[in-house]
């Protein structure tokens, strides 16, 4: 029987999306808002153990968002017309979900590199795919703080399978003697490379290659443990190995957005929707200003500024309105706010 992979709760199913839960328990997170989504098809799913590991290192509820051949994408994907259409019908509620759970603050996204998908204009399946995820997560609410792309996994073999197989019915070492050109076993990731071009302080890209492979072959077993469970998913057993060096690379990437306070006080004196809109903008002007100015950069990019940009200048009207502009507001929001608008 196939392994299956780390165990999740089910919970708020609707027609095609399938959320389950794991991680920390919200009662036990103390109330806190922010929640991990771990977010794309079975090449993200198989990675759900050593994402829980950083979920329970950091106190965080998560939520599994997969679906097997569905990569969390802005193109289509070659497959049946049918399941064709559920992908797309699938992205769409995924959209959804996520802007009507303002408590998920960082995505993690894997999927199968090696999928093929209808080619846009003038572009070849990896540039295809490249701009598809640069379009789906330029559209994310701004409440997602950060998108965290995992690294597609090397692939296997049914010969490298069949001599691990063999060689541990003859009680012989199987890691060097199975392994498997890495040129071979490992692909370009359009999703790393998507990640690595928008070169936003939004976007990360973690790769965890290396402890597949060395600079020539990639290895089944890796420290006494089966790497595969399958050809090119990756056993429950060896993701939850890899959960401290994922949480670790995590670490590296995961400060703060740039500026976390300004001059009317701390990002966190904003609800979850302010305080992911400011560092919304904040993270663009600082694009922006790496690139060279609003003219040097995409227009997606402006956009999604000044959709930051609108939602605090309403928000600082609603609270004028109130009468909360003044020193007497405790927590002082507004100030807040329209320290980001005028930074």
């Amino acid at each position: 029987m196939l392994e299956p992979n780390a165990p999740c709760i089910p919970d708020q199913r609707t027609e095609l999306l399938y959320p389950c839960t794991f991680g920390v328990r919200r009662t036990a997170a103390g109330g806190r808002a922010d929640t991990i989504a771990l977010v794309g098809d079975s090449h993200a799913s198989h990675w759900r153990a050593a994402v829980e590991v950083v979920a329970e290192s950091k106190g965080m509820p998560a939520v599994s968002l997969a679906r097997s051949r569905c990569p969390f994408i802005d193109a289509t994907v070659l497959l049946p017309p049918a399941d064709q259409v559920r992908c797309g019908d699938w992205n769409r509620e995924v959209k959804a979900y996520l802007t009507s759970h303002a408590e998920i603050s960082t995505l993690f996204i894997s999927e199968r590199s090696s999928a093929r998908f209808v080619p846009a204009k003038g572009k070849d399946n990896f540039e295809t795919q490249v701009a598809g995820h640069i379009a789906l997560w330029r559209s994310l609410p701004a409440t997602i703080r950060r998108i965290v792309v995992i690294r597609d996994t090397p692939r296997s073999s049914a010969a490298s399978a069949l001599c691990v197989q063999r060689a541990f019915a003859a009680k012989r070492a199987a890691a060097r003697r199975c392994s498997r050109p890495r040129a071979e076993a490992l692909h370009s990731d359009p999703a790393v490379a998507a990640a690595r071009r928008m070169r936003s302080p939004r976007v990360h890209a973690i790769d965890l290659s290396s402890f597949f492979c060395d600079a020539e072959r990639c290895f089944p077993v890796v420290g006494g443990a089966f790497v595969y469970k399958d050809l090119d998913h990756i056993s429950t057993v060896f993701a939850r190995t890899l959960g401290p060096y994922l949480l670790r690379a995590y670490d590296d990437i995961a400060q703060p957005v740039p500026a976390p306070s300004v001059s009317g006080g701390p990002l966190d004196e904003l609800r979850p929707d302010e305080r992911a809109a400011a560092e919304c903008l904040i993270a663009e002007r600082l694009e922006a200003l790496a690139a060279g100015g609003w003219a040097k950069v995409g227009s997606e990019d402006v956009q999604r500024a000044n959709a930051c940009r609108t939602l605090l200048a309403n928000r600082a009207s609603e609270l004028a309105a109130l009468g909360l502009s003044g020193e007497r507001n405790r927590s002082n929001r507004y100030a807040v706010i329209v320290a980001v608008l005028g930074a």
